[in-house]
């Protein structure tokens, strides 16, 4: 493998070789109201994808440019983007003078996620959050989840800080699709609250979140909505020269600190990206001076990519080496000490071709091979109770066509995933299985101003393979589950005018069961259970509506959402008033087993039922004088079984927060609330939990000397080092929230 990948490199290098033309563009970047030359601006030619920054003096030089028509783009934090169109002439010098505003309101840039034509956010016809440069600086945390928790809709599903996970409109686990530059992550996160996703969470370039049923472009899993993080594996511009970051963060709750380096280099149309870190934190610290027992985590790995730019598109590679070793929150005098030690290593490929000329315009192709596996192991004795091993390989190729109409786009596409999947050691959850899906999918847009459209389908075969196996002294019948699966969206959109805009969505998205719920029958150690599959399960169908209203101009951006999913056959994993014990029951000599009297572990099943989930989320930032911004987001979800009329479980409560900043280009402070209230609407056998308000604050400046900047950036969470436990946390019957935490980073940018 490694063979074959270097191979390939050596070709790119070669073919890099080839002598480009010369002509050259310059300019100068300046500070719209000072005039003060602005350092480090990005400027990027969208076409040719070559990009460069500003030095000391504001300017800037871009080499190897043929003649003919391109879009400059200028990005900086705490500034709008700007893009110039310009004629590159071999007899004609360019020289260009760009003035960038500051800006308070982040208005977002396009979305990709869900996106391919690349239309402009106000005609989206679903709900999205998007995290771009600043607010990852601000929100930084050790996991995604932690970045993204209180952003409208979307909620943290936990097992101690390292295991957070995103969870969207109360769908979580397997119902949440996470994609790395549109990639499937391949790990076992979704299986389970104990299982860490693979991403260090230090080293995005931007996460986007579409919400609702986003399964067309990406397959099942996605009911619930699509996280993409976006990243630079695979660099899309080649930046010429040497540049890259350097991060230093600690943080105080758990003794934590992280490492991180990026390094670009371009040469000619070769781009070349590297990437190194190293995190590592104690037990993390409780309101009231205690500690919550085997928390703690260590985590490191890198990353290379290679890509080369030519003018009919790009081409690249990746390899990612992650490793991750965690404990797993429990009492000090518990029987059992677990800790997971996980590795995985994943080799991407990326090709995309701009240029054809026929019925399709374009073209792309992602795949990837992905080797997962974690350890389950004993602190006290260092056996393993189970080992997991999943290798994944997975492609998707998409077109987009010429318009059937004026004013109408298309994409269509084949997906393609196959994973197999061991499960060894005396604990193991489930059987073997191999996993197979395929897919072909369709999207339209059509713009007929003011009102947009779009449709699409998506036909998917999902096959899951079982051998024999014993299962805690069970047998599990080996055998096939097939399950077909047609999606079907229709969007609308109306532009009332330039800046706001109604929308709705409706869906018709299926999801199959996966390997837990279909075949667990085990103690599973990490989360202190006894899980029950159900090979009987059907495929979930959701059939939702969104309708929002979305608004946006210099000073202020809203959007406001409602949805309502009908989910025929949802499966959910129900605490029962029911326990497991191996212990030897000493008046009868016998296994205890099942029991009702509290002995041994709880036992949770998977079930299945119709559900209505229905909600809504809203987000208003507005820019209350120049430079001084107030941030309003508010949500809320309920989710009931349509037979019993009982809550679903792990359902987020009533959520309201607020995030007072100042920021201009060169420094940023604020303040944020956040407010969950009590959740009663509980499901039998699940703890309620009280209501919290945490306070926090930040506070960061950008130093420039020389040819370098620097980031130094302050935050505290839960200032007032409250005592809170969160409903969707999966150790909250003993153990709280972290206490006060005090994060300090430094970023060095050359």
């Amino acid at each position: 493998m490694f063979r074959k990948f270097y191979e390939i490199i050596l070709i790119i290098l070669l073919v890099s070789t080839v002598a480009f033309p010369n002509d050259k563009i310059s300019g100068k970047v300046t500070d719209a109201k000072t005039n003060e030359p602005l350092v480090g601006v990005n400027v990027l030619v969208v076409q040719s994808k070559v990009g460069t920054v500003t030095n000391t003096d504001g300017y800037f030089e871009i080499d190897n440019l043929t003649d003919g028509d391109y879009d400059l783009k200028f990005s900086y934090l705490g500034y709008s983007t700007v893009t110039k169109k310009i004629k590159v002439d071999s007899n004609i010098p360019i020289i260009i003078d760009v003035k960038l505003q500051e800006k308070a309101i982040d208005l977002a840039e396009v979305i990709v996620t869900g996106n391919p034509f690349l239309v402009e956010t106000k005609d989206l016809s679903q709900s999205f959050v998007t995290i771009s440069k600043l607010d990852l600086t601000i929100k930084s945390g050790g996991t995604v989840a932690d970045v993204l928790n209180f952003q409208p809709g979307i909620a943290v599903r936990s097992n101690g800080i390292a295991t957070g996970r995103p969870v969207i409109r109360g769908f979580s686990n397997n119902k949440v699709l996470i994609l790395e530059d549109g990639l499937r992550m391949g790990d076992l996160s979704s299986a389970s609250d104990d299982h860490a996703v693979s991403d260090d969470g230090s080293d995005a370039e931007k996460i986007e979140v579409i919400e609702g049923p986003s399964s067309l472009l990406y397959g099942s899993n996605a009911i619930g909505g699509v996280v993409n993080i976006i990243t630079d594996a695979i660099p899309s511009s080649v930046q010429q020269g040497l540049n890259g970051e350097l991060l230093l963060q600690g943080a105080t709750v758990n003794n934590e600190y992280l490492g991180n380096a990026h390094l670009n280099y371009g040469l000619g149309r070769i781009a070349i990206h590297g990437k190194f870190f190293k995190r590592k934190g104690a037990d993390y610290n409780v309101p009231g001076g205690g500690k919550t027992f085997n928390s703690d985590i260590n985590s490191y790995g890198s990353l290379f990519g290679i890509s080369y730019l030519p003018d009919w598109g790009t081409i690249g590679l990746s390899y990612d080496d992650y490793n991750n070793k965690y404990g797993l929150p429990t009492l000090p005098d518990a029987d059992e000490i677990v800790y997971i030690d996980m590795h995985k290593k994943e080799y991407k490929f990326s090709t995309n071709i701009n240029k054809v000329n026929s019925f399709v315009t374009s073209m792309s192709l992602k795949a990837g091979y992905l080797n997962y596996n974690h350890n389950e192991i004993s602190k006290l004795d260092g056996t393993i109770g189970t080992a997991f091993a999943m290798k994944t390989t997975s492609a998707d190729l998409s077109f987009i066509h010429k318009p059937f109409i004026d004013n109408s786009n298309g994409i269509f596409g084949l997906y393609g995933l196959f994973q197999k999947y061991d499960v060894n050691g005396d604990e193991a959850l489930t059987p073997n299985a191999d996993y197979l899906s395929l897919a072909a999918y369709f999207v339209e847009k059509f713009n007929f101003d003011p009102i947009g459209i779009s449709f699409g389908a998506r036909y998917e075969i999902n096959n899951v393979k079982f051998p024999t196996a014993t299962l805690t002294d069970s047998v599990f019948d080996g055998g096939e589950n097939k399950f077909n699966t047609l999606s079907i969206s229709f969007g609308l959109v109306y532009n009332i005018n330039e800046s706001t805009s109604i929308f709705t969505n409706i869906a018709n998205a299926f999801r199959p069961p996966t390997i837990e719920e279909l075949s667990s029958y085990a103690i599973h150690e990490a989360l202190l259970s006894f899980d029950i599959g159900n090979r009987f399960l059907k495929k979930e169908n959701s059939i939702g509506i969104d309708i929002g209203l979305r608004s946006q101009e210099q000073n202020y951006y809203l959007q406001l959402t409602g949805y309502f999913n009908k989910v025929n056959n949802l499966i959910y994993r129900q605490p029962l008033a029911l326990f497991y014990s191996e212990d030897i029951d000493p008046l009868t000599d016998n296994v205890i087993g099942f029991n009702s009297s509290g002995e041994g572990f709880r036992v949770h099943k998977y079930n299945q039922a119709d559900a209505d989930v229905y909600g809504f989320e809203a987000k208003f930032s507005y820019e209350i004088v120049n430079g001084f911004t107030s941030t309003v987001v508010s949500d809320y979800v309920r989710a009931k079984n349509k037979t019993t009329n009982e809550n679903l479980p792990l359902i987020p409560p009533f959520r309201f927060s607020i995030d007072l900043r100042y920021a201009t280009s060169k420094y940023w402070f604020g303040t944020t609330w956040n407010l969950a209230a009590a959740q009663k609407d509980v499901a039998p056998n699940e703890e309620v939990t009280a209501g919290y308000g945490l306070v926090g604050i930040y506070a960061g400046v950008k130093l420039l000397t020389g040819k370098f900047a620097h980031i130094i950036d302050l935050k505290v969470t839960n200032l007032l080092d409250q005592a809170y436990k969160d409903n969707l946390s999966a150790i909250k019957d003993f153990a709280y929230m972290p206490g006060r935490n005090i994060i300090l980073n430094y970023k060095f940018i050359f």
